[in-house]
């Protein structure tokens, strides 16, 4: 909190509210809100209130529960996209499709999909054409994969209740079991790796994009066909990957963002 002035304001408030929610990962009671801000219960629930009206918020009736809305999931990708068009996090891509000479994007969730919201392509001939703006399942991509691998569990079993593990070939996985296994793996190990789950001949490899409080907010790949992007030479560019991811944090969210170390 900068000063009494940001709780003074019923935006003030408001933003400070949401950021409790967000810093929960998980639904939380107007009780718990109050407590955990400070604000007494009846404007916490006025607040809510207003904010369920906006559809920032979702209130779980059965619960009487709050977690974030869908309009505030469509601001948090359209603000992030807006920072990432930016002349500098490009410069960086382009540098980094240079060195290693394959395909790279940037991608964030939206929903149950990733979105790329940058995208520099590699020379070569033989490459998969995509845009930024571009739609890709989480469930079987390498920077899916990762930024499911960093919801809370909460989290990840709504997207699990919502999505169907649909094969797009036999490497797909399509049991959920086996999925939060691999996801529990990529946690770990903070980086991630596609081989040929949503297209034959494929592979993909991602590490995270982090927010000055260490949050992943967003995924930073590299692709190429197996021809040229072996597994093994996807993990040796690990390091080099999290070098880039530094550099656009820091771009993205100033100096004082984290880096991803390589191990």
């Amino acid at each position: 909190m900068r000063d009494d002035t940001s709780r003074s304001s019923a935006i003030g408030k408001s933003v400070l509210i949401l950021e409790a929610l967000a810093n929960a990962g998980h639904a939380m009671s107007a009780v718990d809100l109050a407590l955990m801000t400070g604000f007494n219960r009846q404007t916490v629930h006025r607040l809510l209130s207003q904010l369920e009206d906006l559809e920032i918020v979702h209130r779980d009736l059965r619960k009487e529960r709050y977690r974030l809305g869908t309009r505030f999931g469509r601001l948090a990708v359209k603000g992030l996209a807006t920072m990432a068009n930016n002349k500098r996090v490009h410069e960086i891509l382009e540098g980094l499709v240079a060195e290693v000479r394959e395909t790279c994007n940037i991608g964030v969730l939206d929903g149950n999909e990733v979105v790329y919201i940058d995208r520099v392509e590699c020379d070569w001939p033989l490459r998969v054409q995509l845009q930024a703006g571009s739609r890709v399942p989480a469930y079987c991509t390498a920077i899916g994969k990762l930024l499911l691998a960093h919801r809370t569990p909460g989290q990840l079993e709504q997207y699990l209740n919502s999505v169907r593990l649909t094969p797009l070939n036999d490497n797909t996985i399509t049991d959920a079991a086996t999925l939060r296994a691999a996801l529990e793996a990529i946690r770990n190990q903070r980086f991630s790796i596609n081989n040929q789950e949503d297209s034959i001949g494929l592979l993909a490899v991602a590490v995270p994009i982090l927010g000055a409080d260490k949050s992943v907010l967003g995924g930073l790949a590299l692709h190429g066909p197996e021809a040229r992007l072996t597994e093994s030479r996807a993990m040796s560019l690990v390091g080099r990957l999290r070098s880039a991811a530094s550099d656009i944090s820091k771009v993205l969210f100033a100096e004082s963002a984290p880096c991803e170390t390589a191990d």
